[in-house]
């Protein structure tokens, strides 16, 4: 469990809303500044603009000696982010937000690059989501945008390839998140039932069986592919063969569905769900492991669970580990008289 005295330092006045693994050993956290933890904060309902609120990415390093596991760097003029992990050409975390900034860390490198342009055949849309595949770490978002990258400041669009009509699709279409089981079997989904497959050269649109809005794509451990939207639902399938998933309304959709140890796991600010091809549970774990639901990323044979109340690993064992509680350890800082300084 993380120490007053490091919680302080690195989370305090901060809510974390992003999370990724590097490697067993290396793990991030993205955190927001919480303004209303400022000292002069008052209800009006006048809040700060997001690209107004301090970013933290903070680095967590399980094999180094307790007093150097901690760390982490701040980003200022950054609106809503996500982060994921570029195995290669180089190893490093990326973040990039919504409008475009990216930062990078890893591998003697930190710092950010070059803004991504906005135009037809790049970044049509805003960006929304980062994941690997086949070690190449993928962006996507709205208007059918999708790139890989190559290196630093070297992203290689395939926006241009997916056909796009600003004035009959600027809301129904457009991509929330991407998965692959390989650099020619790619799925994107997001809009209302907005579906796409790559193929390592062209686009095709995947007959899907529902024009709900679409949140998360899973390519799954099992061979088969989870697609998840509106109040949970979950479809799964492959190419144009899908059927939708037996379960009953969930109040938000999932942010992230990843496969760890055999089955896809799911979670949102609500909780943690299990989802097989048989349908959806909601995870069997103790109260203090659920309060830690939010985002999830798993690689490397580990499992993070982290949100606004905490954060936990699952370990190849079967065990979790806390790594640390919001709730007890914000209490014991105000007993402390630490103050949270953004």
């Amino acid at each position: 469990m993380i120490s007053t005295e490091v919680f302080a330092r690195r989370f305090l006045g901060y809510n974390i809303v992003g999370c990724a693994i590097r490697n067993r050993d290396l793990m991030y956290f993205i955190a927001r500044e919480d303004y209303t933890q400022r000292p002069d904060w008052k209800s009006t309902g006048d809040d700060p603009a997001d690209s107004a609120l301090k970013r933290r990415v903070i680095s967590y390093s399980r094999n180094k000696p307790e007093d150097a596991q901690w760390g982490n760097g701040v980003l200022t003029g950054f609106d809503r982010t996500d982060c994921g992990v570029s195995l290669l050409p180089r190893e490093q975390l990326v973040v990039a937000s919504i409008s475009g900034q990216v930062y990078a860390v890893g591998s003697g490198e930190a710092g950010k690059e070059t803004s991504l342009p906005r135009d037809e055949t790049s970044r049509r849309g805003s960006l929304l989501k980062l994941k690997t595949i086949a070690g190449r770490l993928y962006m996507c978002g709205g208007n059918r945008t999708v790139a890989i990258r190559r290196g630093k400041d070297d992203w290689q669009w395939l926006t241009a390839s997916l056909p796009f009509d600003i004035k009959t699709e600027l809301y129904s279409a457009g991509f929330q998140d991407i998965d692959g089981f390989a650099e020619d079997d790619i799925y994107a989904a997001g809009g209302d039932g907005d579906v796409w497959h790559y193929d390592g050269a062209r686009w095709r649109r995947i007959d899907f069986p529902t024009n709900l809005p679409l949140r998360t794509v899973c390519c799954a451990g099992d061979g088969r592919v989870y697609v998840s939207g509106y109040e949970g639902a979950t479809f799964v399938g492959r190419g144009d063969r899908w059927r939708k998933l037996d379960a009953p309304p969930i109040s938000l959709p999932f942010s992230d569905t990843v496969w760890h140890e055999g089955r896809v796991w799911a979670s949102n600010d609500y909780g943690v769900w299990w989802i097989s091809h048989d349908g959806i549970e909601r995870a069997d774990l103790d109260p203090a492991i659920s309060a830690c639901a939010g985002r999830i990323s798993a690689r490397d044979g580990v499992l993070l669970l982290a949100g606004f109340y905490g954060a936990a690993i699952l370990e190849a064992d079967g065990h979790w580990q806390t790594i640390m509680q919001y709730g007890p350890l914000a209490e014991q800082c105000e007993a402390e008289g630490r103050s949270a300084h953004p």
